[in-house]
């Protein structure tokens, strides 16, 4: 169950997450911004340093690497388990471990962690964005972090029945 693919599905969403994050860094961090408005052009000139520019290509070419890694990584669980295919573009969530009703019950408990979670987190995040007179950027990581913090206590959660399991 350990090297199960979507056991793994948390962890590589939380990955996802964190290279977002850090490309919004980069981006976030331009040298210098310049809006050119007249009759005849309307432009906007973004100039980045070195090292922002470095960390945006650096975070979009590693998101592109996981991006393939994870597509190999799911084809050969969908080739290996033909029974519990993982689809590329889903509504309902990969990482729910239904095969029998031991994992329905720990998806379940999970799940419900995760609900409990957004169900105080949005609301404090929708206020914070409301009342907040912190520039945009700390809204959208306040949002990455939510999106972490789920995955995390899902995996903990997850992970904590299976070692149970196991012992």
């Amino acid at each position: 169950m350990k090297n199960d693919f979507r056991m793994q599905y948390p962890l590589w969403m939380m990955g996802f997450i964190v290279v977002l994050g850090i490309f919004l860094f980069g981006v976030n961090s331009p040298e210098t911004t310049e809006i050119v408005n007249t009759e005849v052009e309307q432009s906007i000139l973004v100039e980045y340093g070195l090292v922002q520019g470095f960390i945006i290509v650096g975070s979009i070419i590693l998101y592109l690497i996981m991006l393939l890694i994870f597509y190999i990584k799911m084809r050969r669980h969908n080739t290996m388990n033909p029974t519990q295919k993982i689809p590329s573009f889903a509504i309902r969530p990969p990482e729910y471990l239904e095969q029998d009703e031991g994992m329905t019950h720990i998806t379940r408990i999970a799940s419900q962690k995760v609900y409990t979670f957004m169900t105080w987190s949005l609301p404090a995040l929708a206020v914070f964005a409301m009342f907040s007179p912190l520039p945009r950027i700390y809204i959208v990581l306040s949002i990455l972090a939510v999106a972490l913090l789920q995955y995390v206590i899902y995996y903990r959660e997850i992970r904590k029945h299976l070692k149970e399991e196991d012992e």
